[in-house]
């Protein structure tokens, strides 16, 4: 799977309306397809409620807003968004949210990158396993329609 996450710099500057978020961090995060659980807008509603992202200033989510909806969005299949939310608080204390966002979007893109966190390292070693995993499972299921129920 090729990545290709938008750096902070190439999110959209004007602030985005709930339906506009949905279209675009889905997009951003590969939820195109009918089975894949991309971003609700009962998540956003919850993540909200639950302190995970800030309150939409009139009706309207900014770039900060965005990108923490990116990588969460990516990364809810592989760890509990308790997890997700703790770790972006520690790695945006002080202002930090460009900087976090774009070492994310750096290690998902490939890109080399020096004093990424290893924290982020990490996550995106375990998202793209993820993907490749389920990218096997998809192909062993095409290869093998008669086996997928054998032996379980």
């Amino acid at each position: 799977m090729i990545y290709s996450y938008p750096q902070w710099k190439e999110l959209p500057e004007l602030d985005l309306y709930l339906d506009q978020v949905l279209l675009y961090v889905n997009q951003i995060a590969g939820f195109s397809a009918q089975n894949d659980k991309g971003l609700t807008a009962a998540m956003i509603n919850n993540y909200v409620k639950h302190g995970h992202i800030d309150k939409p200033v009139k009706k309207k989510y900014s770039r900060k807003q965005l990108a923490r909806l990116i990588v969460i969005t990516s990364l809810k299949n592989v760890f509990a968004i308790q997890e997700i939310s703790q770790t972006l608080e520690i790695l945006t204390a002080n202002h930090q949210s460009e900087t976090s966002y774009n070492y994310f979007v750096a290690c998902m893109n490939g890109d080399n990158i020096e004093d990424v966190p290893a924290v982020i390292i990490a996550a995106c070693q375990t998202l793209k396993l993820y993907h490749q995993t389920h990218q096997l499972v998809l192909e062993l299921k095409r290869g093998n329609p008669d086996d997928s129920n054998t032996n379980t």
